[in-house]
């Protein structure tokens, strides 16, 4: 037998999907001794469904793009600059001070603007992700190790960029904890875990944008004695706290650009 190819298919005797799709009254016109039996009805039904369907998911726009076009946060590693721990209370081994979200903001768009990154305040939600379980008690130098499903209001965003970050601070800290039943008259911070945990969380969700995780450094006190500045000499603690501080967060944001510019994204 000789195999030939097919130069020319004739057309089907049956409607095209094309058809279909522009007259879906026909989808109605089935063989008669077919109307009165419900299997054959329910299995009509299944493939003409997918097949006029297809695999699409819907936009808030009304528009659809195939699952496989679903895009994902990309968040950049942690840059380490500054311990990330400490407590306040009775025995206090870090000052008593932490940098505020809105004094972050300004060391962070400081250094981001230098790319002309313009962060809008709280521009942009991520649904579903893994939120850290912070405690005031940790003990024993223990980290912060679990997380819960919630969504995320990012503290800054430039939306013509796709750029954003968080900054893990106390407000983020005291929101985010976990009620625990030992009490103590000293309460435990760490920044620095928290942040490890939702880079984690939030990495590789959907989306189509960059982000940068940057946490609150919380400098030692043995940075400040080393400094010369007496342990209760408040105001110049705090002064001094903030500035060094800024400076270590200043070299986070610094890790995060390399890292965009790496990626050819800045």
């Amino acid at each position: 037998m000789n195999l030939r190819p097919v130069k020319k298919y004739k057309a089907p005797t049956y409607p095209e999907k094309s058809v279909l799709l522009e007259n879906p009254d026909l989808l109605k016109t089935v063989p008669i001794r077919w109307k009165g039996n419900i299997y054959i009805g329910a299995a009509l039904t299944s493939i003409l469904a997918f097949s006029l369907v297809g695999c699409s998911t819907s936009t808030d726009e009304g528009g659809s793009i195939s699952k496989s076009q679903l895009n994902k946060v990309a968040v950049a590693p942690i840059f380490e600059n500054g311990n990330g721990r400490g407590s306040f209370g009775c025995v206090s081994v870090a000052p008593p001070s932490f940098l505020s979200e809105e004094e972050a903001f300004d060391v962070i768009q400081a250094e981001a603007g230098k790319y002309n990154i313009v962060f809008e305040r709280k521009a942009l939600d991520l649904k579903g992700v893994e939120i850290p379980e912070t405690k005031f008690y940790l003990g024993d130098g223990k980290a912060i190790d679990a997380t819960r499903r919630g969504d995320l209001t990012l503290d800054g965003y430039d939306a013509s960029k796709k750029i954003g970050f968080e900054f893990v601070s106390r407000e983020d800290y005291e929101q985010w904890q976990k009620k625990q039943d030992i009490r103590s008259s000293v309460d435990d911070f760490d920044f620095l875990s928290t942040a490890k945990l939702l880079q984690q969380g939030t990495n590789g969700k959907n989306g189509d944008f960059n982000l940068g995780i940057f946490y609150n450094p919380m400098t030692p006190y043995e940075e400040l004695r080393e400094l010369g500045i007496e342990q209760y000499d408040y105001a110049e603690m705090e002064l001094k706290t903030k500035e060094l501080a800024s400076a270590e967060l200043r070299e986070q944001v610094k890790g995060f650009l390399e890292w965009l510019k790496a990626q050819e994204i800045i």
